[in-house]
C-alpha cells in the first residue's frame, strides 16, 4: 500500500512518500511514488503504480504547462479518464483498479494549490482545502495533521512534518514503509528530491521529537523521596 503527502509552507512545497508496495505475501521497499512533472510541478501517487508510471508515460508529455495548476488538474482528469474508459471498458467502475493522483503547483497567480484526484470518480480533480493532502493510508497522518499544521510552517518544517507522519503510520501499519522519498519545490526554486543522507538526518530529529512528546507524559522526578518513602524509611 501506500502513503502519499502533499503540504503546502510559505515558502514552497513539500511532498513526500513512502516505497512499499505490499501485497498478501510480499513487498517490495523501491517503489518510486513521487515524480516531477516540471520545474514547479509534482505528483504523487497510491494505489497501482506500475500503472500509473506507464500513465504518466503517456499523458505527461501531452500537458501544457504553462496554463496553472488548475487547468493541468483539468487535463490530467480528461487525460486518465479517457485512458481509463479505454483500458477497462469491460468493467464496472468499482471493479477497476484503484488509482489516487496528488497533483502540486502554482496557480497563473502564483499561488501554491494541491488537488486530488481518484479512479473511482473518474478523476474529478478536487481542490485541497487545508493546505495539506495525504492518500493511500491517510488516517494516522490527516490526524496529525489536523492537530498541527499551520499556513506559517516553512518547507524545512514541513520536511520534518512529513516525515514523522509517515513514520508514525509505518510503526501501526505494515502497509506503509521503506525508505522516505522527500521532494521540495517554489516557484523560485525548482523540484529537487533530498538525498538519503538528508532524509536520514530528518528522520532522526523526528525521533528526537518522538521521545521529547513521550517525556511530557512521563517527566523525571526531581523532587526527591516521596512522602510515603520518607515516612517508611523513619
Amino acid at each position: 500500500m501506500t502513503l502519499t503527502i502533499c503540504i503546502l509552507a510559505k515558502d514552497g512545497v513539500v511532498i513526500a512518500s513512502d516505497s512499499r508496495a505490499s501485497s498478501t505475501l510480499t513487498s517490495n521497499d523501491t517503489v518510486k511514488k513521487i515524480f516531477k512533472l516540471e520545474d514547479h510541478i509534482a505528483v504523487g501517487i497510491a494505489g497501482d503504480g506500475p500503472l500509473a508510471t506507464h500513465l504518466f508515460d503517456l499523458i505527461l508529455p501531452k500537458l501544457n504547462y504553462r496554463t496553472g495548476i488548475t487547468d493541468i488538474a483539468e487535463q490530467l482528469r480528461k487525460e486518465c479518464k479517457e485512458k481509463f474508459n479505454e483500458y477497462f471498458d469491460h468493467l464496472k467502475p468499482e471493479d477497476r483498479p484503484s488509482l489516487s493522483i496528488l497533483l502540486a503547483g502554482y496557480s497563473q497567480t502564483n499561488n501554491p494549490e494541491i488537488y486530488f484526484l481518484r479512479s473511482n470518480d473518474n478523476f474529478v480533480p478536487r481542490k485541497s482545502p487545508t493546505g495539506f493532502e495525504c492518500i493511500g493510508i491517510p488516517y494516522i497522518a490527516e490526524y496529525l495533521l489536523n492537530r498541527i499544521y499551520g499556513k506559517e510552517i516553512t518547507v524545512s518544517q514541513a520536511t520534518t512534518m512529513a516525515a514523522f507522519c509517515i513514520k508514525e503510520t509505518g510503526s501501526q501499519d505494515y502497509r506503509v514503509g521503506g525508505p522516505t522519498q522527500i521532494a521540495t519545490f517554489s516557484n523560485s526554486k525548482a523540484y529537487s528530491e533530498l538525498s538519503r543522507l538528508e532524509i536520514d538526518t530528518i528522520e532522526k530529529n523526528c525521533e528526537s521529537l518522538l521521545k521529547g512528546y513521550k517525556a511530557n507524559f512521563y517527566p523525571e522526578d526531581t523532587t526527591g523521596p516521596s512522602s510515603s518513602e520518607d515516612a517508611t524509611k523513619s
